[in-house]
């Protein structure tokens, strides 16, 4: 009954997006990766710019990683990335199509394998995300959050799945999670599948499950310094390794708990380039969030006369202002440029 009321209502209602106008595996694979922790109204730009750029998998493991970056740039979580080229290469050309061999590739998950399988090969898998797994938590009456009940949700929905249309029933439950059946609000009268809630037929569907302790997000203070040399700035590659990996940056890094702002960018600027920084000009503070922490960035500038003295272990370049255009930079650092802009340092950013 759940299958049949929820089909019956997505057929009518289904939202129109580009990777659902296809069944190749590549292209839903691309599109499920971006739609991690990501809206789908920022997605849909992104994965239309990158399919025709890299229309398969054999043109993504041929492509540089450092256009790859550019065409992320702005999408965040960017090891979603280099998790995509590291798959690219690792299979060049056939794309699997069983969950062993998925779960096996880097950056894919259990939720990405099954979801991929429903859709692409038409496979009895219920993809379950947190969305999903929020409408079987309520369809149970579930209100505790635990690995047993996470459990019972994966094998009612299983159950519940059609067999029929296995890939229709993951984008129903998709599109139900993020219209009538949101974390935060909800509209039951119009779900299709009402009558099988539990948690809104007994009580309050927006207590199922138990809503998790917000946490307070910890604050970093960092001071960077934007060094201009013949007209030209500095930027460093991040270790690919490292959080934005591959992303390039301006020179800075963590204040100490003893430390001024300048005291703390001259030591990270010598530490990083092995430049001595004198007097740098002080533009102000930007803030900036990420999934886990927020930034408070302390932003200053210098020009140098000689960079004899200049050794940087990463990848670094010299750049004119247009020239950033060509390269990835995380969204801080396009805070800190219009900070300068605003500042009237204008003739820095020719």
């Amino acid at each position: 009954m759940i299958s049949k009321n929820l089909l019956g209502w997505y057929s009518l209602n289904k939202r129109t997006l580009p990777w659902r106008k296809t069944k190749d595996p590549y292209k839903i694979w691309i599109s499920e990766i971006m739609l991690q922790q990501t809206q789908v109204a920022t997605v849909i730009p992104y994965y239309k710019r990158w399919i025709n750029s890299y229309p398969n998998i054999k043109a993504l493991a041929k492509a540089d990683y450092n256009d790859l970056l550019k065409h992320w740039e702005g999408l965040g979580y960017y090891s979603r990335c280099k998790n995509i080229h590291l798959t690219a290469k690792t299979l060049e050309e056939d794309f699997p199509n069983t969950f062993d061999e998925l779960i096996k590739l880097p950056g894919i998950g259990e939720y990405t394998a099954k979801t991929i399988l429903a859709i692409a090969y038409n496979q009895q898998e219920v993809g379950v995300d947190t969305n999903i797994e929020r409408i079987g938590f309520r369809l149970l009456g579930l209100k505790k959050k635990s690995r047993f009940n996470s459990n019972r949700v994966k094998k009612f929905l299983e159950t519940a799945q059609d067999k029929s249309k296995p890939g229709d029933f993951n984008q129903a439950l998709m599109d139900l999670g993020s219209s009538f059946c949101q974390a935060k609000s909800v509209n039951c009268t119009p779900c299709p599948i009402i009558y099988q809630c539990k948690a809104t037929l007994h009580d309050d569907p927006l207590k199922y499950p138990e809503p998790k302790k917000t946490k307070k997000i910890p604050q970093v203070n960092v001071s960077v310094c934007v060094i201009y040399y013949k007209s030209k700035l500095l930027l460093i590659q991040r270790p690919e390794d490292k959080m934005l990996g591959g992303l390039w940056e301006f020179p800075g890094g963590k204040i100490e708990s003893h430390e001024s702002d300048e005291a703390a960018v001259i030591r990270e600027i010598k530490e990083e380039t092995n430049l001595l920084i004198k007097n740098p000009h002080y533009v102000g503070k930007i803030k900036h969030q990420y999934s886990h922490f927020k930034v408070v960035i302390s932003l200053f500038q210098k020009s140098v006369n000689s960079i004899k003295s200049l050794k940087i272990k990463e990848n670094y370049i010299w750049t004119t202002t247009k020239g950033l255009d060509k390269f990835a930079l995380p969204k801080a650092n396009y805070k800190m440029l219009d900070l300068l802009k605003k500042n009237n340092d204008e003739k820095y950013l020719k």
